[in-house]
Order: C-alpha cells, then sequence, then structure tokens
C-alpha cells in the first residue's frame, strides 16, 4: 500500500472517530435529566474544537514531514537562502501546528537571507511567542537580531532569557551547538560574564555528555583552538 492511500485511510478513520464522538457526545448529554439543547450543543462545540485542533496538528506534522526530507536530502546541495520553495509549506505548518519548532527556525532564515529582514525577524518572534520555553527559538532570534536587525542590546537581551530557567532543548546535541552561538553574542555584546557561564557549561556537557557530542568540535570561543 502506498504512502498516500495509508495517509488517506488514517484521514478517514479520523474522521469516522470524530463522527462517532460527537455522536456519543449527544446522545450521553440526551441521557441526563434536565440537559438541554443548548448544553449539548455547547458539549459538542467543545468536542469539535478539540477534535479538530488535533486534525490540525496532525495536517501540520504530516506537511512537515514530507518537506524535512527534501531539506536535508534531495536539496542538500542548495544553499538555504535559495531554497525559496519552502515557504509556503511553513506558512502553512505554522497556521496548522504553531507549537511545531522547525518551521520558524527555517523559515526565518530564508526570509532574512533574501534580505526580507523585518519578515525573518517577525516570524521568530511568533515562533518564541508560540514556544516560550524553546531555547533553540530564542537562540535563533537572538542571532537573527544581531547579525540581521542591527539590533544587538535586543540580540544580548534575548540570548540571555535562552538561559532562563525552564528553558528546554530537544537533546543536548541542539544545546551543544547553541551554546556557542549565544556566547558569540554574548561576546559581542561586551557581557564577559555570561559568556563565561556559558563557556563553563559547554565544558560541563562535554564531561557529562562526552558519548552524545563525541563528533562535535570543542573550539566553543572560536579561536582557532581546541579547548580541551
Amino acid at each position: 500500500m502506498g504512502g498516500r492511500s495509508r495517509r488517506t485511510i488514517v484521514a478517514v478513520a479520523i474522521a469516522g472517530c470524530l463522527a462517532l464522538a460527537l455522536g456519543g457526545q449527544a446522545v450521553a448529554d440526551s441521557l441526563v435529566p434536565g440537559a438541554t439543547g443548548e448544553e449539548t450543543g455547547r458539549a459538542v462545540g467543545q468536542a469539535t474544537l478539540s477534535y479538530a485542533s488535533g486534525l490540525r496538528r496532525y495536517a501540520g506534522d504530516l506537511l512537515w514531514a514530507r518537506m524535512e526530507p527534501l531539506l536535508h536530502n534531495y536539496y542538500d546541495d542548495v544553499v538555504l537562502e535559495d531554497q525559496l520553495y519552502v515557504l509556503s509549506t511553513v506558512a502553512l505548518v505554522e497556521w496548522f501546528d504553531p507549537e511545531l519548532i522547525e518551521p520558524y527556525y527555517v523559515g526565518a532564515w530564508i526570509l532574512a537571507e533574501n534580505d526580507v529582514v523585518d519578515e525573518g525577524i517577525a516570524l521568530a518572534r511568533r515562533g518564541v511567542e508560540a514556544n516560550p520555553g524553546s531555547g533553540l527559538l530564542r537562540m535563533n532570534l537572538a542571532q537573527l537580531l544581531m547579525l540581521h536587525g542591527n539590533d544587538l542590546p535586543g540580540a544580548v537581551e534575548m540570548a540571555e532569557s535562552a538561559l532562563e530557567e525552564g528553558i528546554w532543548w530537544t537533546d543536548r546535541m541542539e544545546q551543544h551547538n547553541a551554546y556557542p552561538i549565544l556566547g558569540a553574542i554574548f561576546r559581542a555584546g561586551g557581557r564577559e560574564d555570561l559568556d563565561a557561564f556559558v563557556q563553563a557549561e559547554l565544558e560541563w556537557l562535554d564531561r557529562e555528555y562526552a558519548d552524545e557530542l563525541e563528533d562535535v568540535e570543542h573550539d566553543h570561543d572560536h579561536d582557532g583552538h581546541p579547548d580541551h
């Protein structure tokens, strides 16, 4: 069975479950003494919103899952700024599932590298607003503000917020890749204290997660010499 056929079956199955769930909700409400049509309508409306939200997220995830292999394989030799065909998918995925991280990151840089800087930074900000705990998106916005937005103070402020309690990273590799960028922003902004903190964190990551980070470089301050 082809991938398209499987997706069609899944979509039909979800729609069927939705219909059954909504119908069951209405029947259950009708058995409650004193229940009114208004109450049933409100309950069904709430259930519809919940299921519709789930379907939207599923659609967004499916769209990006289809696009991501093209970015990393088929179009691997195409520089990011030339991958304008991705932007329409980014816009759709943002609407379907605003909590999906990667489209904000990719789309913002494509826009900025094509001199559509304000829109790129706006997309990066929406990513942070929709996913305030994502360290990657805070780092992304900070880097864009420094390199394309001519806003070093704003970049330093956003980079510092990526170190706050409650910030999360997809994995240690993502965190390890992001911290040198944060360090560069802090050094550019004259915040040696924050850069020192980041360097210490990188050394801790190198010690504690050596197996996961075996193939990454250890020149964290980019001075041309390994730090350890």
